[in-house]
């Protein structure tokens, strides 16, 4: 997969993504808006057949008990007034004849005929009904204060004073707004209060310690209890804790949720596209691994075959000295062949969970020794020099035999391998604290600061082609690093492109 194909996908999908995002959030300002209205509709729908059928009631109906009972006994007082009235405007010449009738202080008192007075049926008829009903609202007024008492008090009832706490009716406001808001699709309980715009002050709150919010908000509605006209403003007020709020709130939840859902999908996507590239790479680097291991297999088994043709050949194997360098030759190639089987059989095997070491008490310095033994004919041929400054003392570590020696072979066979022109290689030991470091440097071709990252990754090899002048199959240093995690060690490496490579290992001494 070409890199700018890729680059391309990836922006495609991340515009993409970053359109839908913009989409939805669109969508949603759009959505909150139009409910918005709708709820704010629905609302004033209610209230406006509230606030009608409100007006519509009359002051009774807006009173508590306690005063709907004065009231009504005062009305039936003043009912029975104005008959009495009639009643005398009727019989006007019985009721003022004082030869015939005896009257009180005013007309509202009793009446009675004097001694020896003589009327007709009709008009003793017409007093005994006023006295029937003088009698009657006198047991209405409970005493004689009632009258002016009440009518001292109820000068503003029909207007301001029902709206005192004390007087109105707030259960049947109450009532009356949850019945008209449920029945326009409003099933949020709101805080209701009467509120008097004059004397700015809340007559009324259903919920204490929300009059502020009462007072901030849009929903007020004038009314005009018994349809009287009043010096004060008054208005019933509805403040939604949560109203549009919990759309919005929803509506922020969701955007939310798509936006992790989005970025998850994103995520996951970035990650698959990464994972794709690595298997790419990883199958490059195996198709490498299998061309060059190729490549190093062939090689040996030529030369063990030319060895084996040359021994055959009658004129040849005649001499002693020659069978020798074919024997040897053969042994030479067949133990590069043993090593290279043998390396990635150990490799594969660490790559195995289940995988265990067998470790012990070894001295490095010796292993150090038998290795740099089976490299020695190789460095002489090309005329170069190993120089050991072994300082560890005392050099015993804790680890497994064979892989402490592989790794030490390793790190000698890469510096020789790569360095082309001055072979020159330096390994050091020496002690910090509990732990042994280890040290091969080289005068080699060096190692890229990009290819520093990758180098102890599995088949990696620094990128030169197919070209085979520098042997190996990318599996040496990613051998080293699993030994020295095995061994709870650490691995480094300094390196300057055409002027070598220096790898440090550190290793604890105990378990």
């Amino acid at each position: 997969m070409k890199k700018t194909f890729l680059v391309l996908i990836i922006t495609l999908f991340t515009l993409a993504a970053a359109s839908l995002m913009v989409v939805q959030y669109v969508q949603m300002k759009r959505t909150v808006t139009v409910s918005d209205n709708l709820f704010n509709i629905s609302v004033n729908n209610a209230m406006d057949d509230m606030i009608e059928q409100l007006n519509r009631l009359k002051v009774e109906d807006y009173i508590g008990q306690q005063d709907r009972y004065m009231l009504l006994k005062y009305k039936r007082v003043e009912e029975l007034n104005d008959k009495m009235q009639q009643i005398v405007k009727e019989n006007y010449a019985v009721f003022y004849d004082t030869n015939l009738v005896e009257v009180g202080v005013t007309m509202q008192d009793s009446v009675r005929l004097l001694r020896g007075a003589v009327v007709s049926a009709t008009d003793s008829q017409a007093i005994a009904s006023y006295n029937t009903l003088l009698a009657t609202r006198d047991r209405l007024q409970n005493g004689k204060d009632f009258y002016n008492q009440f009518v001292s008090d109820i000068s503003e009832y029909v207007v301001d004073n029902i709206m005192t706490s004390s007087s109105f009716n707030h259960e049947l406001l109450d009532s009356l707004i949850t019945d008209k808001l449920m029945v326009n699709g409003v099933d949020i309980a709101p805080y209701i209060g009467i509120y008097d715009r004059t004397n700015n002050t809340f007559l009324y709150c259903n919920t204490k310690g929300q009059e502020q919010k009462l007072r901030d908000s849009p929903f007020k509605y004038r009314f005009h209890p018994d349809g009287m006209m009043s010096p004060n403003e008054y208005f019933i007020v509805l403040q939604f804790p949560l109203s549009s709020l919990l759309l919005k709130e929803n509506s922020t939840l969701y955007f939310v949720i798509s936006f992790v859902l989005v970025f998850l999908i994103l995520l996951l996507f970035l990650l698959s596209m990464r994972t794709i590239v690595k298997q790419e790479k990883l199958d490059e680097m195996k198709t490498d691994f299998i061309s060059n291991m190729t490549h190093e297999i062939k090689t040996p088994l030529a030369t063990i075959s030319l060895a084996c043709e040359m021994l055959q050949d009658p004129s040849v194997s005649t001499d002693p000295s020659s069978n020798g360098n074919f024997i040897g030759i053969i042994n030479e190639e067949s133990r590069r062949m043993r090593l290279l089987v043998d390396t990635i059989l150990q490799n594969a095997k660490m790559s195995n969970k289940n995988f265990s070491m067998n470790p012990q008490e070894i001295d490095l310095h010796k292993i150090i020794e038998k290795v740099i033994q089976s490299f020695a004919i190789k460095i002489d041929s090309r005329g170069g020099s190993l120089t050991c400054n072994l300082q560890a003392n005392p050099p015993i570590l804790w680890g497994d035999e064979l892989h402490i020696t592989n790794l030490v072979y390793n790190l000698i066979d890469n510096a020789v391998k790569y360095s082309t022109d001055k072979l020159d290689i330096l390994l050091e030991t020496r002690i910090e604290g509990d732990k042994i470091v280890l040290s091969v440097a080289d005068h080699g071709i060096g190692i890229s600061k990009e290819d520093q990252k990758h180098i102890f990754e599995k088949f990696y090899r620094v990128s030169t082609g197919n070209v085979h002048n520098v042997k190996g199959f990318g599996i040496g240093l990613n051998y080293v690093w699993q030994v020295v995690k095995l061994h709870n060690g650490e691995i480094a490496v300094d390196s300057t492109v055409g002027a070598g490579s220096t790898f440090t290992i550190t290793l604890p001494k105990e378990e």
